[in-house]
C-alpha cells in the first residue's frame, strides 16, 4: 500500500477488471483504477448506523492526489466530529426541491384553483398572471434553481 501520489495513480497498470489502491498514510482513502485508465479517488468509511459506504471525491486528472487526500480529510473529519453522513446529505440535496420546481408547482395549483386567495375562493386568472410575473421576474432570476 504506497502513498497515493500522482506518479503511484499514473503508474498503476491497467486491469480487465476494476481494481482498488490504497493509501498507506490515510486510512480509508484510495483510487479505482477503470479499464478504460480512468482514474477515481474516493473515500471509504462507516456511517452513524455502521454502515460501510464509499463517497467519490473525483477523477485523476480533474483534481490532483493531493486536493482528493485533502477533500478526504475534510470529508472524514465531518463524518468524525459532526456524526454526519456525507453521502446521505448528497442524496437528500439532490431529491430535494428547487426554488424554481416549487414555484412551478405553486402556478400549476394556482392555476387548478387549488391555491385560494384572501376571501377563501381560488385566485382569479388576474392574479395568478400577477404571480407569474412575479415569480418569472423577480423570484426565479434571484433565487435561481
Amino acid at each position: 500500500m504506497p502513498k497515493l501520489t500522482k506518479a503511484v495513480i499514473d503508474g498503476a497498470e491497467l486491469r480487465d477488471k476494476q481494481y482498488t489502491i490504497w493509501c498507506s498514510d490515510l486510512k480509508g482513502f484510495g483510487a479505482y483504477v477503470h479499464p478504460t485508465g480512468r482514474r477515481t479517488y474516493f473515500v471509504d468509511y462507516r456511517s452513524g448506523d455502521g454502515a460501510r459506504r464509499r463517497m467519490t471525491i473525483g477523477r485523476h486528472g480533474v483534481i490532483t492526489a493531493d486536493q482528493a487526500r485533502k477533500l478526504a480529510i475534510e470529508t472524514m473529519g465531518g463524518i468524525v466530529l459532526q456524526k454526519a453522513d456525507p453521502l446521505l446529505e448528497r442524496k437528500t440535496r439532490r431529491k430535494s426541491l428547487t426554488v424554481s420546481q416549487l414555484c412551478d408547482q405553486y402556478l400549476k395549483a394556482a392555476r387548478k384553483g387549488l391555491i385560494l386567495g384572501r376571501s377563501r375562493r381560488p385566485k382569479k386568472a388576474s392574479t395568478i398572471a400577477i404571480d407569474t410575473g412575479r415569480v418569472e421576474r423577480h423570484i426565479k432570476p434571484l433565487l435561481g434553481s
